[in-house]
């Protein structure tokens, strides 16, 4: 390889770096500052879940697109467009004066987000051993750990002096930056993918065709899960930082250091646990990480009060960051290695849409039972049993070893 050519360690930095940008900032960044921007922009816990929503909404909506996209124009074209529109939307929600263009704009950050993780899941199919497949998208995922942290370090520091809109103005400045960036380090990429087998590959089928030769059963038990998976892990951090601080009475620098636990221990979830389902396959990993993610809900209702705030403050934010970014690399991991070119990329696309609309109904309810009951108690039940559910599933999938379907998929 070339020098002036990127390499499969720096590609899979700048995926990294893309995750962290496209939903550390553009989709969990909202939720982290939502009390103070309540303060200029008065809306309700029930408006709240909309706008989060929103978020999920443009998240399917793409996701419904996304794969036919990547097939039209090439995964690293989509990817670069993508992360151009997310800083622009961040600069716009710096001066964002409404209720509505707020909602307008993490809907397109929602898009971005999966614009930007969809066609990833083709490069890598291409670019990194099924071996190594694991530990590499598990890695990736991280990248949201990567921003979260950022996202802590720049609340206690940004906000308390300069307000909330400088806030989005400091993380387009960075996005801006990666984004310039990569459209130079991956031009060679971009213009010439095709002959090097780097993007996907457009099959001559029609996409018709090949969704309908798609193994139903497998696809319709991913989507399931993949829907259960939004409707656990979305609201948990959507809500987090309001049920801290609105409902017990936390300061800004407390529910700060809970969103710095969660991207502390995500920033090597996502490898470690994507390492480990290497070794015992990618299934038994799943099944692994949805256990570890219900202890999260379980920490989150029983350390509300008293000497048991503990569980609450540290052992909820720990089980979250370990399950939450090792399910968004594992999940395409085992895609990935039970479906061939192109239909990889629309069988996540698809599962994106499953978890896009998982989020919104766990946005909405959490926000209207919030309203309701003036608790956050229903979510939190419904995030346990939701991730309950997911080990279930997890648990009798197919494995992509021992089944032999991933070969029968590829020949697909």
């Amino acid at each position: 390889m070339t020098s002036n050519r990127v390499g499969q360690k720096e590609i899979v930095v700048l995926f990294t770096a893309f995750i962290g940008a496209a939903y550390g900032f553009g989709v969990y960044l909202f939720p982290a500052i939502v009390e103070s921007i309540r303060k200029d922009i008065v809306f309700s816990y029930g408006t709240m879940g909309l706008i989060s929503g929103s978020v999920q909404v443009g998240f399917f909506v793409s996701s419904a697109l996304a794969g036919f996209l990547t097939l039209r124009f090439g995964a690293i074209n989509l990817i670069l467009f993508s992360i151009i529109l997310c800083a622009l939307s961040l600069a716009g929600l710096s001066l964002v004066g409404n209720v509505y263009l707020l909602g307008g704009l993490l809907f397109v950050l929602g898009a971005c987000a999966s614009l930007i993780w969809v066609p990833m899941v083709e490069v890598t199919r291409d670019i990194v051993s099924p071996r190594n497949r694991g530990k590499a998208l598990g890695l990736m995922s991280s990248g949201t750990s990567y921003g979260v942290f950022v996202n802590s370090a720049l609340l206690a520091t940004v906000i308390p002096i300069y307000g909330w809109r400088a806030l989005w103005a400091v993380t387009c400045v960075i996005v801006a930056v990666l984004a310039t960036y990569s459209v130079w380090r991956l031009a060679s990429m971009r213009n010439s993918h095709r002959a090097e087998g780097i993007v996907v590959r457009i099959d001559k089928r029609r996409n018709w065709a090949r969704i309908v030769s798609l193994p139903r059963s497998l696809v319709g038990t991913i989507l399931v899960m993949m829907f259960l998976n939004g409707l656990s892990c979305m609201p948990f951090q959507t809500y987090l930082s309001a049920y801290l601080i609105g409902e017990l009475g936390l300061n800004a620098t407390q529910a700060a250091s809970a969103w710095a636990i969660i991207g502390v221990v995500g920033m090597f979830s996502g490898f470690l646990m994507g390492a480990l389902a290497d070794r015992i396959t990618i299934r038994r990993g799943m099944v692994v990480t949805y256990l570890v993610l219900c202890v999260a809900p379980l920490a989150v209702m029983f350390g509300g009060t008293g000497s048991t705030r503990f569980l609450l403050v540290y052992i909820a934010p720990v089980a979250f960051g370990l399950s939450f970014y090792a399910i968004f690399g594992l999940v395409p991991a085992y895609i990935s290695h039970m479906f061939s070119d192109g239909n990889a990329a629309l069988v996540f696309a698809f599962g994106n849409v499953a978890l896009g609309m998982g989020g919104v109904v766990g946005n909405l309810v959490g926000g209207y039972s919030k309203e309701f009951s003036g608790s956050f108690d229903t979510l939190y039940l419904m995030i346990l049993i939701a991730a309950l559910l997911s080990a279930v599933i997890a648990l009798i999938l197919p494995s992509e070893i021992e089944s032999g379907l991933g070969a029968a998929a590829q020949s697909n």
